[in-house]
């Protein structure tokens, strides 16, 4: 293999390692190699860290590693040099005087792990130390400037698979926040990719599968029921439709177990990532019925998110109140229940009191939670 081969199959593997951090460690190993060195190490510490954002090493053990970065990656003499240079590779020593280590304890330390010489490159915004560096021993003399040109090849590449490295481990940790907040949910989630597989399901969703009461079939949602089942289907469909007034509100109420209350919307296509699966459109909500199954009130704030208050609203404007009768017996202002009445239009997805009391009296029908009187 050629000189421009090796160095191309190097460059790929750098950004392999950007998406599998246990590839950092043979890179590394192979960047020595490259560029003449024994010794080399990625590293990213915030001056005020107790421990590195990142850490590779390879060329020396642990105990040594830690040692440098307890007692002397922030005091490093060359470190404040290098910040005032480009970030390119710099030779070390061409920014400190090298019969300054010969009287230091670091020299020493350098000296014992075969350290002495090195080459490196800083982030010079960094408020710490953010850099990558070849290091050999005494005995191997100085790098030279051809074999930091060699590095300086492979200089821009690690950093934008750091940046990747970096980028990845953020959305992953979104990710699991977001997963965490979705598990803490009190009913089930489903979010569905365009063709309507389900692509994550929350804690509470994966209990209704494990009871029996649904099913995932082919990654799909499904019940044993077939008239369930085709609620299941109509539902979905209504929910992954993009144009307006799309959604629905369904009872299911199939015979493997009580009655669900379930609904669906579809995502903000300029959602953050973190906040679903990444392929997820929209997303599907199953709450069983709850306790007092003969009040409506007790179904609209899980069904919709509707505060205390708006779901008091959407109650009496069901039962056949107006506005004003409504403020008269609350001792509200008009405009404090038209503000409320915004927010459960908002909510529900509907435009007009004609549109909302047709879905809460659909809802109640369909769940038999029609309100005495009504």
């Amino acid at each position: 293999m050629g000189e421009l081969d090796r160095l191309s199959d190097l460059i790929g593997r750098i950004y392999d390692a950007g998406t599998d951090s246990d590839a950092w460690r043979p890179v590394l190993t192979d960047i020595c190699r490259w560029t003449g060195g024994e010794v080399a190490q990625i590293l990213v510490l915030e001056a005020t860290a107790a421990a590195p954002f990142f850490n590779v090493a390879v060329g020396y053990d642990a105990a040594a590693h830690a040692r440098y970065l307890r007692d002397y990656a922030l005091e490093d003499p060359r470190l404040p040099a290098w910040r005032r240079l480009p970030p390119t590779v710099q030779l070390c020593h061409e920014v400190v005087d090298p019969g300054w280590l010969d009287r230091q304890d670091f020299g020493a330390f350098l000296d014992e792990n075969g350290c002495r010489w090195t080459m490196a490159t800083i982030d010079p915004a960094f408020d710490g130390v953010a850099g990558t560096s070849v290091r050999r021993p005494r005995r191997a003399g100085p790098f030279t400037p051809e074999e930091a040109q060699r590095f300086d090849l492979l200089v821009p590449h690690i950093r934008r698979a750091l940046a990747v490295a970096q980028r990845l481990d953020g959305l992953a940790g979104r990710a699991r926040l977001a997963e965490d907040v979705l598990d803490r949910f009190d009913r089930a989630v489903v979010l569905l990719a365009a063709n309507g597989r389900v692509v994550h399901v929350n804690a509470m969703a994966d209990r209704l599968f494990e009871s029996g009461r649904l099913q995932l079939r082919g990654n799909r949602l499904d019940s044993a029921d077939p008239a369930e089942a085709a609620a299941l289907r109509g539902l979905i469909a209504a929910t992954l439709d993009p144009r307006p007034g799309g959604g629905a509100v369904k009872l299911l109420s199939g015979t493997a177990g009580a009655p669900l209350i379930a609904g669906g919307c579809r995502l903000p296509d300029r959602r953050p990532t973190a906040v679903a699966v990444p392929q997820a459109v929209a997303a599907l909500f199953l709450s069983p019925i709850g306790a007092s199954p003969d009040d409506l009130g007790q179904v609209l704030p899980g069904l919709f998110g509707l505060s205390r208050a708006e779901a008091r609203l959407a109650v009496a404007l069901h039962d056949g109140f107006s506005l004003s009768e409504i403020a008269g017996q609350l001792q509200l202002s008009r405009e404090t229940l038209r503000s409320q009445l915004r927010a459960v239009f908002d909510k529900t997805g509907t435009r007009r009191q004609g549109t909302l009391i047709r879905l809460l009296t659909d809802l109640a029908r369909e769940s038999r939670l029609a309100r005495p009187g009504v």
